[in-house]
């Protein structure tokens, strides 16, 4: 196990010869989809525009924030963690699922560019995941995972 000077850094552990994935994990502080980032939406061009940026630019800091890397490829987790039972579709968060994809790799306009692009080439995106917290608040995970070289 790797160790900092102030504690246990994960994603540097080390196992044998063979080295864990690199990680990293950024919450979004969102109880639901901001408006016209909810497939179930249907605002103004604009409100949608300016909703879009807003994420882009807030992923993007967050990414920087976290020292992620440029990596060559990389995995794109999304889950949305919930404090009640409600029924909720998952397929309703893509639009906030491509604006997070967007500015984490995208090549053009507002992005953290940890990758070349955000095509499957570059960026493995899984479905978002909806999971219940018992007790917590309600909030996003925007979880990256290096892939390193390999397709």
């Amino acid at each position: 196990m790797s160790f900092d000077g102030n504690g246990y850094v994960p994603e540097q552990v080390q196992t044998g010869a063979r080295r864990l994935p690199d990680q990293w994990t950024i919450r979004l502080l969102y109880p639901r989809p901001p408006f016209g980032l909810s497939a179930n939406d249907r605002p103004h061009h604009m409100v949608k525009s300016r909703a879009i940026k807003a994420m882009r630019e807030e992923v993007m800091f967050k990414v920087r924030q976290a020292r992620v890397p440029a990596l060559e490829r990389c995995r794109v987790d999304l889950v949305w963690y919930v404090a009640d039972h409600r029924t909720r579709d998952e397929d309703n968060l893509a639009p906030m699922a491509k604006a997070i994809y967007d500015g984490i790799g995208s090549n053009k306009g507002i992005s953290a560019r940890i990758v070349d692009d955000d095509s499957p080439e570059f960026m493995e995106k899984t479905a978002p995941v909806i999971e219940y917290m018992a007790g917590g608040e309600p909030h996003f995970a925007v979880i990256i995972t290096d892939l390193g070289s390999a397709l």
